[in-house]
Formats: C-alpha cells, structure tokens, sequence
C-alpha cells in the first residue's frame, strides 16, 4: 500500500505551472493524511480562493474539496462544508453541502475531529492575503484560517492542500515557500497544518488524497471522468472563473479538462495493483518487441503467464517466441482484449491511445523494469542522471569484479533486468534506469540508488527539467531507513530531494568538500562516507568525475573497504597514482 501511495504523491507533483514545488513536498504526507480521515468522526471541508482581477472565485478547490467530501460520505464518515460569502454559490452550485456559517465556538459546537483546506488563503507574516503574483486580496477573504489556528490548540487534526505557497497548511513549509516559489517571501502562508499535500494544481492534491483513501480502504472513491467534467461546468455556469486566465471557461490554472481526468485515471492506477502475485495464468500484454520487450516476453512466459505481444514496427520475430501471439505494425486495443497486465518497453510512450485506452478500461501497466522487479525482487544498484548512468554501472561492475564479488550489470540500453533475472536471480545488480523505465514504477526499489545530474533532454516527452527532476526522484520513493541514496550536491535541483529520503544520503562533488561522501580536488577523491576522510585516490582526468565517485560509494556500500577500493582501481590502470 506504501509503494502505491507513494507513487500517486509522485504522480500529483507534476507542476504544470513552472512554480517549482519538489522542494515543498512533504515525502509520505499524503499517506498519513489519508489514514488520519479513516479514523475521522466528523470532518469540516474548506475551499474557496478568489480571484482578484474577476472578483469571482476560481475552479481549482471547490471540485477537490467536494470529492474528499464524496469520499468520506461512501466510508460512511460525517462532513460537512464551510466557505466565505464569496463563495458560498458556487458551493451550492456543485451540491456540496450542508455549508454551515463561521460563527464563535463552532469547531467545538459541531465536534469536528478533523479539518481539511483544499486552495484556501492563509495569512502570510503580515497578516494580509495575497495572490500568486504578490498582489493583496484581504478585503475578498473572510479568515477560515483561523479555524485551523484554533484547531493547533485542541485535538483536531488539521490537512491543508496547496499548489503554490500562499494556502492555508503552507505554513508547514514556510521557510521553502519563501525560499523556492516566486514572490514567496511575501506570500507564503504562516498557517500550518498537521499535514500538507502540495501537488502541481490543488485540485490534483485532493484527487490524490481520495487516491490514497483508495487504497488503503480497498475501494474505488475517486469520481468518475463525468462527475469532474460536471462540478467544473457547474461551477463556471455559477460565476467561478479559471484561476490563471481569469476569465469564465472550463478550465483549471489554465489546463483543459483532459490533463485532470487523464490524471485521476493514472491514480486510478494505482488502485489496482500489478496482479503479479499470481502469475501462473495470467494474461499479460507486452507492448514493444525491444530488447527490453522481448526479455520481459521470455521472463513472463518462465513463470507461466499467457504472454501476447504487441509491435508497432515489422520486427523479426524470435524463434523462442514464435509460439506466441504477435501483433506487427500497429497497436491494436482489439489485440489487447482479455489481458489483465500489460507490460511497456521503456522506448514506448506512456501516453499513446493503446495505452490510455487500457487504462480506462482497468488495466493495469508497468514498465519492464517494474514487472521484472516485482517477479524477481532482486538486490539492486540502481544508477539514473541524464547523462553518464550506463558507464557509470559499467565501472562499479568492473570495480567490483576486480574485488572478486562479480555482480551483473544491465539496464537502459543494456540488458534489461528481466534478462539478468533469467541468468541468475540472486547475483546484486546494478542497472542504468531512465526516467522513461521510471514512469512506470510502483514498488521498485533500490537498496542503493543514484542521481548524477539533470540535463534539458527528452523535452518532448518531459515538459521541461523540474519534470525530470519529478520523475528521476521516483528512483529512491519506495526505499526505506537501510537504503542509500546517492546525490550531486554540485546540482541545486538535487539537493532537496535528500529531505525527501528516509534513508542516508550520500553526496558526491566536483568543486567541494561534503559532510559525508566524495569529492575531487585536482586530481584525487576524498573518500568520507561517514564523515571522516578514509581514502584519498587519484585519478586519470579522462574519467568522467561523477561517475567515479557514484562507483566507489556504491562499491562501498556493498562492502568493499576503501583500501581494497584503491587497490581496485589501480589494478586495472584507472587510477594513476
């Protein structure tokens, strides 16, 4: 359950808007947020952030804060709703009622054990609200925060929902806002919550919530693609306007409809776990008859699923595999019918009509990585960065082959890790993970896992590098306290993914000493894993820096001492010493 909560807090972090929140994701929130509301008597549900150049609300919170509400009324839990005078018909236009008024005593009155704000202003230091752009819009807020500074002083647990810095549970990470979001140090939001969600579009935090709810109740809550499609229509037929354009469309910050309900369907996802615990039988589509496609084919087929195997290109088909359903030259949904699994290649794109298809009709899909993983569980290295993660496996396994405990190594564009289970499950395994393996996880999980650097490729299947960020940060989201995370402090964007790990993190750097990993100065590594320096080794300058030392602390996190490191690499003509 861990894994796929996990996964739907990645997926609502996606940031459409360019306003740069990784850094103010709170890792495992989500989770706690959701088990907190099954405990739930009664819950107040708040919403409602004005726009100032429309002087009318906006459609990003009311359909959020009605679908938490939805949820905890099917689970049988008491709720109701509060908003201002500004937006109380736009409530009542989307039936999210009782709305009750702000008045003395009501959270004690009513008994409200919990509180949740779904893009709701929160005061910043001055006192005053503000908007995104820094603009002041006090006199369109009624203070419903102060609920939730109440709530601090009782029992009442408190989940604020966010999308920018500026709402009410913000104040959780106030000192991020300020320092990460545009403007933040004058708007960021000084109430906190007992958890808080930030996701790319308030809206998408909520869905997540109900996501999670999901999950841990065993039961489908989320609303449908025509509930969401309706509470939006509802609210713009009312006055409520989209919050980026200001003017009264169906469109949420500026997103058509599609980007959300393509969301809620890939959070449906996560609803359904890969059935992989029951393999034998099982009907499983693979798409794509690469290399990666046709090991998964042969792995599958070993554990006795009922492979099929779908290829958009005219591909010659393995003799081992012949006996199998192909389908060459096309994807076809046709094709598709009756399997309860599909398993992509990582060279094809999530997003095209097969897939969305599938996933619409309940199907779940993985990447190769993902399946092989969950069939194998094996001990992993895993090695991923925008450029440098192929060679960088290639050294470790070479390192530690030359310290006599061989491990195998494969990943992107090498052998894939469904190959290598074939070989020999046991053996450690460092692969070479793209952010295209990535998108397609659910419980992978590397007990020792590594992020290079962050480069502008693969634009046009990523929106920009905070969305690789996103999803190269998908490596280290399932691993626990034992494992070990390996960061470049070197790159900004890396560094607050360390606050996001449970477990110990390791920093590598070309231009500085580091509290505990590895750094180079001219031509040797400082070797200080535990803080104190253990080593120091020089190097050819030939040899790609961050590379080097993602090897070594990887070799020295399967055991192999520092010294015998040195002597490693010398022997075989790397280091000149």
């Amino acid at each position: 359950m861990r894994a796929r909560i996990a996964s739907i807090e990645n997926l609502i972090a996606q940031d459409p808007g360019h306003r740069n929140i990784l850094p103010l994701i709170q890792r495992d929130h989500l989770r706690l947020a959701a088990m907190s509301l099954l405990g739930a008597k009664r819950v107040l549900i708040t919403s409602g952030f004005p726009i100032l150049k429309a002087r009318a609300g906006e459609t990003d919170g009311p359909p959020g804060a009605l679908a938490i509400g939805q949820a905890l009324k099917r689970l049988g839990i008491q709720v109701a709703y509060i908003t201002d005078r500004h937006h109380e018909h736009l409530f009542k236009a989307v039936g999210a009622e009782p709305l009750i008024q702000l008045r003395p005593g009501l959270l004690q009155n009513y008994g409200f054990s919990h509180l949740v704000a779904v893009e709701r202003p929160g005061r910043a230091r001055d006192g005053c609200y503000y908007n995104m752009r820094g603009e002041q819009i006090t006199s369109l807020v009624e203070p419903l925060d102060q609920l939730f500074l109440e709530a601090e002083l009782s029992s009442i647990l408190t989940i604020g929902i966010g999308d920018g810095g500026n709402e009410v549970g913000m104040g959780r990470v106030f000192r991020g806002v300020a320092r990460a979001i545009e403007n933040g140090a004058k708007i960021a939001s000084t109430v906190p919550t007992d958890y808080v969600v930030v996701s790319g579009v308030s809206n998408w935090g909520a869905y997540g919530l109900v996501g999670a709810l999901s999950v841990l109740c065993g039961q489908d809550l989320l609303p449908s693609g025509g509930e969401i499609l309706d509470s939006v229509r509802r609210l713009v037929q009312a006055g409520a306007v989209d919050g980026l354009s200001g003017k009264p469309e169906p469109t949420v910050d500026g997103l058509a409809l599609e980007h959300t309900l393509e969301l809620v369907e890939e959070i449906r996802c996560q609803l359904r776990p890969a059935p992989l615990s029951r393999v034998r039988g099982l009907e499983v589509g693979v798409v794509g008859a690469g290399r990666s496609g046709v090991a998964a084919s042969r792995l599958l087929q070993s554990r006795g699923a009922r492979v099929r195997i779908s290829e958009q290109r005219f591909v010659e088909v393995p003799q081992d595999l012949k006996h199998l359903p192909w389908e060459l030259g096309r994807h076809s949904l046709e094709f598709m019918e009756g399997v309860e699994l599909v398993v992509r290649s990582p060279g094809v794109d999530p997003r095209i009509p097969l897939l969305k298809g599938l996933r619409q009709r309940g199907v779940s899909v993985v990447s190769e990585l993902e399946a092989a993983y969950q069939l194998g569980e094996p001990k992993v290295v895993a090695v991923t960065g925008s450029i440098g993660k192929r060679s960088t496996v290639e050294l470790l396994g070479s390192m530690m082959a030359e310290c006599e405990r061989p491990i195998a190594v494969g990943g992107n564009k090498g052998r894939p890790l469904s190959e290598l289970l074939l070989e020999d499950p046991k053996k450690w395994m460092a692969l070479a993970v793209s952010s295209f393996q990535m998108e397609s996880i659910v419980r992978f999980r590397p007990r020792v896992a590594a992020i290079l650097n962050i480069r502008p490729l693969h634009l046009d299947r990523h929106l920009d590098t905070t969305e690789t960020v996103r999803i190269k940060s998908r490596i280290f989201m399932n691993q626990g306290a034992e494992d070990l995370l390996i960061l470049n402090y070197d790159d900004p964007r890396l560094r607050p993914l360390a606050e996001k790990h449970w477990g110990e993190t390791l920093w590598i750097s070309s231009r500085e000493p580091v509290d505990r990993g590895a750094w180079i100065q001219g031509k040797t590594v400082f070797l200080a894993p535990e803080g104190d320096v253990v080593e120091r080794i020089a190097f050819e300058p030939r040899l790609p820096q961050e590379n080097l030392m993602t090897a070594i602390l990887s070799a020295w996190a399967l055991g192999i001492s520092p010294s015998r490191l040195r002597t490693a690499l010398e022997e075989q003509e790397i280091a000149g010493v």
